[in-house]
């Protein structure tokens, strides 16, 4: 059976779109091989590892330490066992298999999402990074592949001058199973809802929202507005609902447990994020947004602002509309619109759900993965246990 070895800084319990994409691809890929995730430590995990159909080997849980010693694990577990290749699910980690390469010539591949890429300075942990870019330049060079999660990401490692030959966008998935529809919800006498999911960080765009929301109620329309998340734009925003005079509209739900979100987006009408680019802030971007996956495997039409990669996660005009996330009253109509379009709303809803349901799920993902990585390791095949799957990948 091939043995992969996935290499990740974001792992659960730390929230947060690497990490959900670290735990959803290893769940997804073990069912076609034998992966073993190396990641960092965390206080109380001994349940949550137990839970998992793979194995999780945890560096000591100590502050900086954690992550520092994924460069003792990382070759001592390369010889230890007979991994066929490395997933590194960020670029830091890579260059451990980079400057081990000469000894331990395991193929090694990167996942690329977008922030996590660019240089800038905003924090000692990116000043380090923007240090180490030639480092990395080095590292993705010498990668067996590269996989961006959106076509934005895979043009910011264009963008660095570096070989494209080996650039494949695989995008994020969703769990259909868990995030779906609630066929028993028709309750047509409350107001129709709309959601967004997301932390409160600048650039997700709720502040534009509500500046929508503002416009809408302006002409009578009666809705609720549920945001769940959590923060530093937790108090800009509250204060931004009570100027526009929307309390009675807007719901503050804070953090919701994972087991808890499918229930969320089942009971809504409409997803918004109108996620935006902030000058200078380039820590700040929307790699894909995996928020509007669950919410079309939900059954939602989708409204997202046109930023990062976001066009990889909705289609405009079929499951969801792209607006300009800097203007409200674009925004506003967007909402308008599906809020007056019950067919509309069912359209872009059902074509979502189908969307996920045949291509943009975590299986798709991983399957992708395992035959890119087949097709890129100098023509080594993986072995898997069922010929027929494997027969399969290559007809992907």
């Amino acid at each position: 059976m091939f043995n992969l070895l996935m290499v990740c800084t974001d792992f659960p319990p730390d929230r947060g779109g690497i990490s959900t994409y670290s735990i959803e691809i290893a769940s997804a890929l073990v069912k076609s091989c034998r992966v073993i995730v190396l990641a960092p430590g965390a206080p109380d995990i001994i349940g949550f590892d137990e839970s998992c159909n793979f194995r999780i080997i945890r560096t000591p849980s100590l502050p900086f330490i954690r992550i520092a010693a994924l460069f003792f694990y990382l070759p001592y577990l390369l010889m230890r066992f007979r991994f066929a290749a490395v997933l590194h699910t960020v670029w830091p980690t890579a260059l451990i298999s980079h400057l081990y390469y000469w000894f331990l010539p395991v193929s090694y591949f990167i996942s690329v999402h977008a922030s996590e890429i660019l240089d800038d300075k905003r924090t000692w942990r990116r000043r380090l990074k923007y240090n180490l870019r030639r480092w990395r330049n080095a590292a993705i060079n010498r990668a067996a592949g590269i996989f961006p999660v959106s076509h934005y990401g895979a043009n910011l490692i264009r963008s660095f001058g570096l070989s494209q030959k080996n650039i494949h966008v695989v995008p994020n998935g969703v769990d259909p199973q868990r995030f779906k529809p609630d066929m028993r919800s028709n309750d047509r006498s409350r107001p129709k809802r709309i959601l967004t999911v997301g932390r409160l960080d600048l650039h997700k765009g709720h502040d534009r929202v509500l500046e929508a929301l503002g416009l809408i109620k302006s002409k009578g329309l009666v809705f609720e507005y549920i945001i769940v998340g959590e923060g530093d734009e937790d108090r800009r925003l509250r204060q931004i609902s009570k100027k526009l005079g929307l309390e009675n509209e807007v719901i503050f739900a804070g953090h919701i447990p994972d087991r808890e979100l499918p229930g969320v987006y089942a009971s809504a009408d409409i997803f918004v994020m109108a996620s935006r680019e902030i000058p200078g802030r380039l820590d700040l971007i929307e790699g894909f947004g995996i928020a509007f996956l669950e919410a079309s495997a939900s059954g939602l039409p989708v409204i997202a602002g046109h930023s990062g990669g976001v066009a990889d996660a909705v289609r405009n005009g079929q499951t969801g509309l792209l607006v300009n996330p800097e203007d409200p009253k674009e925004i506003a109509e967007a909402i308008h619109l599906l809020l007056t379009n019950s067919d509309l709303r069912r359209r872009l809803g059902g074509a979502g759900r189908q969307w996920t349901m045949c291509q943009m799920n975590w299986d798709t993902t991983a399957k992708c993965l395992l035959d890119k990585m087949q097709r890129l390791d100098q023509g080594k095949p993986i072995r898997s246990n069922s010929t027929a799957h494997v027969r399969n990948l290559r007809n992907h």
